[in-house]
C-alpha cells in the first residue's frame, strides 16, 4: 500500500509517498488556503514529476483548521475514502498531558517516530515556526514538553518591533561578534536559539534523571542541531515518518 504523508505546518507544507515503512519521495511547498480542487492537482502534479499514481491511502497532521478541511474533502472527492487523521485519539500513545487534545498533531506525530525508532528516553526537538520539545521516557509514554517562537518567528517580531533594524537573511555568520548589524542579528538570533535548545535540553535532561536520545527535525533542525553542544540525530523527514506510522496503525497494517 503506497501512502501520502501530509505534515501541514504554519508557513511550509511537507509530504512524503510510502510504502509500508519505506519512503520512496518527499517534497516541501509553502502553506496556502487552498480549495480541495486547488490541493487534488497539485498533489498529483507532485507525484505524477516523481512517477507515482495516486496513493492508496492518506494520513495528515494540520496545525491549520482551514487547510485540515481541504484535505478531508479532496480526500473523499478524488480518492473516495476519508484520510487519517493525526489527533490524540488516533496515534495510540499514553500521554501524561493534562489536557491531551491541546496537543499539537505534529508533535503527536513526532512522538510516534520516536518510539518508533526505539531508543528511548527521547526528547525530539522541532526547529520550526514555533521550537516544541516532546518528552518521551523509557516506557514510551510521552510526558509533555516545552513550546517557545522559532527562528524567523522571534526575527520577524525583532524586525517589527525595532524600527531601526530590517529583515535580512538569516545565517550563521562565522563570529559570535558581529562587526555589522546584519551579523549582530544573525548572531543574537541564531546562537541565541541554540543557546536556548541547549539549555532547555540540560534542564529536561535533569528533570528525566536518564540521558536522552536526542532527534532534530523542522526548517531549521540541521541548521540549530549541528551547532549544539548536544549530539542531535537531524532526520528532516521525523514527522512525516510518524505520521506514516499513525497510518498504518490505523489501518492495521502489520508489514
Amino acid at each position: 500500500m503506497k501512502r501520502l504523508a501530509i505534515d501541514v505546518g504554519n508557513t511550509k507544507t511537507a509530504l512524503a509517498i510510502f510504502e509500508g515503512k519505506t519512503l520512496l519521495g518527499q517534497w516541501r511547498i509553502r502553506t496556502q488556503r487552498w480549495t480541495a480542487d486547488e490541493l487534488r492537482v497539485l498533489f498529483e502534479a507532485l507525484l505524477r514529476s516523481e512517477g507515482f499514481e495516486s496513493p492508496d491511502d492518506v494520513a495528515f497532521a494540520c496545525v491549520v483548521p482551514q487547510v485540515r478541511h481541504t484535505i478531508v474533502n479532496m480526500c473523499e472527492k478524488w480518492l473516495g475514502f476519508f484520510p487519517v487523521n493525526v489527533s490524540f485519539e488516533s496515534a495510540g500513545i499514553e500521554v501524561g498531558y493534562k489536557y491531551p487534545h491541546e496537543i499539537g498533531p505534529d508533535r503527536l506525530a513526532n512522538v510516534v517516530a520516536a518510539v518508533m525508532c526505539g531508543t528511548l528516553p527521547a526528547i525530539v526537538a522541532d526547529f520550526g515556526t514555533a521550537t516544541t520539545y516532546d518528552v518521551i521516557d523509557s516506557q514510551g509514554r510521552y510526558l509533555g514538553g516545552a513550546i517557545s517562537p522559532g527562528v524567523g518567528t522571534s526575527a520577524g517580531e525583532l524586525f517589527k518591533k525595532a524600527e531601526r533594524l530590517n529583515p535580512i537573511d538569516l545565517s550563521f555568520p562565522e563570529n559570535v561578534i558581529g562587526k555589522t548589524t546584519a551579523d549582530a542579528i544573525r548572531s543574537g538570533v541564531l546562537f541565541g536559539a541554540v543557546g536556548a535548545a541547549d539549555s532547555i535540553i540540560d534542564l529536561i535532561t535533569d528533570e528525566l534523571g536518564a540521558a536522552p536520545k536526542l532527534w532534530a527535525t523542522g526548517g531549521w533542525g540541521k541548521a540549530l542541531g549541528s551547532k549544539s553542544r548536544h549530539i542531535f540525530t537531524i532526520s528532516p523527514e521525523f514527522t512525516l515518518l510518524g505520521i506514516n506510522e499513525i497510518g498504518r496503525k490505523n489501518r492495521k497494517e502489520s508489514v
